[in-house]
Order: C-alpha cells, then sequence, then structure tokens
C-alpha cells in the first residue's frame, strides 16, 4: 500500500470516537492537493474494524477506518503519486487522440484535466522530497 496520497476532489470525513461520552468526534474537510500520510499506527476496533492514523499535512492526526480508505481511494478522492502518473499518460493520450481528430472541445477538456493532475502532481512530489530531506536531517 502506498503511504503518501493527495486529495484529488474535496469532501468531508466524520472522525469516529469510540469513547464512552464521544467528546472527540469531530468533522473535517479535506480540501483538494491536501496530502494524507497513512501511518504504521492502526487498531482493529471490536465491531467496528481496523483504523488507521492518518496525518494530514503533517498537522492534523486521528484515526480513519480501513473501510472510508478504500471509498475515498475508489471514488477518486485521493490519488497516489503512481495513480496520477497513470492519469497523466492517459490524459496526454487522449489530447493525443483529440488532435489527430481534430476535436477541440475535447482537446481543452482533457488539456485542463491534464493541468489540475500535473499541479497535484508536482505538489506531492514536493511534499515526498521534503519529507525525505526531513528523515536524512533527523537520522
Amino acid at each position: 500500500m502506498h503511504r503518501h496520497f493527495i486529495v484529488a476532489k474535496p469532501f468531508g470525513h466524520q472522525i469516529d470516537c469510540f469513547c464512552p461520552d464521544g467528546e472527540h468526534a469531530d468533522y473535517i474537510v479535506l480540501n483538494k492537493a491536501d496530502v494524507i500520510e497513512i501511518t504504521n499506527e492502526r487498531k482493529n476496533m471490536m465491531d467496528y474494524g481496523w483504523y488507521f492514523m492518518i496525518n494530514i499535512n503533517h498537522h492534523r492526526q486521528f484515526y480513519i477506518a480501513l473501510e472510508d480508505l478504500d471509498k475515498y481511494f475508489v471514488e477518486g478522492r485521493m490519488m497516489s503519486l503512481f495513480d496520477l502518473e497513470l492519469q497523466i499518460i492517459y490524459l496526454n493520450y487522449q489530447i493525443d487522440k483529440a488532435l489527430d481528430k481534430g476535436d477541440e472541445p475535447s482537446f481543452l477538456a482533457e488539456t485542463k484535466k491534464l493541468k489540475e493532475a500535473s499541479i497535484l502532481q508536482t505538489h506531492l512530489q514536493r511534499f515526498l522530497h521534503n519529507v525525505e530531506e526531513n528523515q536524512i536531517i533527523y537520522e
């Protein structure tokens, strides 16, 4: 499993709390280009399943259900660097097809998507580069 993902489509998430009073329950909105890091810290909650600790932009931490992570990934709300690279290759292919056909509306639409995917890719690459630099400094 990849450890780092970037939010491709904004979404809200209800943070679960299993305390008797539920005082830690919260709602968070993840914005486009937020970086999600899935840590190795996880818990199996009886009757609820697996929960993984995640970091959002190195500022916010909380546990999230594995099934929620799967749902957001399948819906295309979060993507790995590999997913972005595949999407960019596909979009370049679609742009080439539109150019060959002389289909200007498709060309413009696919070019816009390519630009957005490239921005997300660059943002995630920079984030990962900073993570690597910080790990080297602390080692």
